[in-house]
């Protein structure tokens, strides 16, 4: 590709990250690559925090200012706004299919500590292994789902991952909170990004 067709497309200082559009193609395939395990996550992390908090508060647990930060207060408050101005339905399927994967990880800081112990986590993720195998706490789960979070934002901003320190290993990240879930969604996840 000319530079100036670079320039003009992709622009001098996004490029200019990139030592050559042979790398830039590569952080392109790599990302495409991340797409079908990021969604997987994403929708199950919702689902299954969902399912926990309905059936450990209420189904309008995500009303529930006694459970939540005002942080999380506010994105729901946000999620809702966006919905009315779209004249959608504010249902609770919609306010949580609006609301961030940000949300979501956020729900393992430690202003949580105290209402998702880990018994909660068990609930959320079935298959978390055994505490002798791999003892997995809050935190962990937090810094984890985090740094997937980080990693996904960029790459839905188009953004260089590649060649990154901080991702070399993302997807052992990914399909390993995958199995957190269950093992048969980890397979799912891995024959669907063949």
């Amino acid at each position: 590709m000319k530079d100036s067709l670079i320039n003009e497309f992709i622009s001098e200082k996004r490029f200019n990250s990139y030592r050559s559009i042979e790398e830039y193609r590569a952080n392109l395939h790599f990302s495409k690559k991340s797409y079908i395990p990021l969604s997987v996550l994403e929708i199950a992390l919702r689902n299954s925090i969902d399912n926990h908090l309905t059936n450990k508060i209420s189904n309008d647990w995500y009303l529930d200012e006694t459970f939540l930060t005002q942080d999380s207060i506010q994105k729901i408050k946000q999620a809702i706004e966006v919905l009315e101005k779209r004249r959608e339905a504010t249902t609770k399927h919609k306010v949580i299919a609006e609301l961030s994967l940000g949300f979501w990880v956020n729900l393992f800081k430690k202003p949580y500590d105290k209402k998702l112990r880990i018994n909660d986590l068990k609930k959320i993720f079935p298959n978390l292994p055994n505490k002798n195998k791999k003892f997995i706490t809050r935190d962990i789960l937090y810094k984890e789902l985090d740094h997937i979070r980080n990693f996904r934002n960029r790459v839905f901003h188009y953004e260089k991952v590649i060649n990154k320190n901080n991702f070399e290993i993302i997807f052992d990240e990914i399909y390993e909170i995958l199995k957190y879930f269950d093992t048969q969604l980890y397979s799912f996840t891995l024959k669907a990004n063949e």
